[in-house]
């Protein structure tokens, strides 16, 4: 996958650059020396920020804050494209709602019928599916499709500075974690050849899996019909349950991600916390509102709102960013 090569010979330069700037990427500026100033102090042998290497945790937020997010949710855009081939099948009738709405875009209907319902009765569609199935569909989805602005695979879409970032974390012995409210298997699919994070470290909305025994005396896991919400407070809830440590580090972009963030900076530990500001339409787009997110960035020195114009000088992994 030409993509994986490209972001493993990213992750090889940043490696080998440390010495000299482990954050290129990044524009000189408060932020930056923030980042660097708070890695340097918790990492030290000694000193009162000193955090073990045992608890040095960072969890990063997926969609927004890792790679783009816009125009539409890579994962809800698969599953929906992955319910259309089921109804093809005859496997959920189309003209019945959510899968009408789901099928013509029609986010007015679906707010109408309700988001999380919506969502529910989609994911429940793929009950049965073997776990390894689901995911091979969502890497054969990644690699047919491109993003409709920069004609790119999603995948290419990673941010740059973030992937720069969670580089530098895991070389001062940090354990580098997703944490998303998108579908969990979609991002695992490809998080470890993409992003270098294994499956073992990606939380997201999860199905739990049914096991099932085949007539040949085989076993495997396939898909149930429940899903696990990952978003909001559910976040830190599920990192404990999951991780079962406090992280030190959270990064996010929207509300969605406050609770995470403000997890990670009111512990016991000096943490710090990122909100990725999404004010640069020109190289990615504009959107968003400060909201609870916003406030905890004016309410707490650890929490730090970057701005995509402002601090960052290359936004894509993609080559053709420039």
């Amino acid at each position: 996958m030409r993509n994986v090569m490209f972001v493993i010979a990213l992750v090889a330069t940043a490696t080998a650059g440390l010495a000299q700037d482990p954050l290129p990427s990044w524009r000189e500026g408060e932020v930056k020396t923030a980042i660097l100033a708070w890695v340097e102090a918790v990492t030290a042998p000694t000193g009162p920020d000193a955090i073990p290497v045992p608890e040095r945790i960072a969890v990063f937020d997926n969609d927004g804050t890792s790679w783009c997010e816009r125009p539409d949710y890579g994962s809800t855009t698969f599953q929906v494209d992955l319910a259309r081939s089921l109804a093809a099948r005859g496997g959920v009738d189309a003209g019945a709602m959510p899968f009408k709405a789901w099928f013509a875009g029609d986010t007015d209907a679906l707010r109408e019928f309700g988001w999380n319902e919506a969502y529910v009765q989609m994911n429940a569609a793929f009950a049965g599916m073997p776990v390894a199935a689901y995911r091979d569909s969502a890497l054969a989805w990644l690699e047919r499709t491109l993003h409709p602005r920069y004609g790119v695979r999603r995948t290419a879409l990673y941010y740059r500075p973030m992937l720069e970032l969670m580089r530098l974390l895991e070389s001062r012995g940090f354990q580098v974690w997703i944490v998303t409210g998108s579908a969990q298997d979609f991002v695992r699919s490809f998080s470890e050849a993409v992003v270098g994070v294994p499956p073992e470290r990606v939380i997201g909305s999860w199905t739990q899996p049914v096991y099932v025994k085949h007539d040949d005396g085989t076993v495997g896991l396939v898909r149930g019909d429940s899903q696990i919400y990952n978003g909001h407070e559910h976040k830190p809830a599920n990192i404990e349950a999951r991780i079962g440590r406090r992280p030190v580090f959270a990064a996010g972009n929207s509300n969605n991600d406050e609770p995470m963030c403000r997890y990670a900076v009111t512990g016991p530990r000096r943490g710090l916390a990122i909100w990725i500001r999404h004010d640069d339409d020109a190289r990615e787009y504009a959107y968003g509102q400060p909201g609870r997110i916003g406030e905890l960035c004016d309410e707490h020195p650890a929490a730090l709102a970057v701005s995509m114009k402002r601090d960052w000088a290359r936004v894509f992994a993609a080559e053709r960013d420039q």
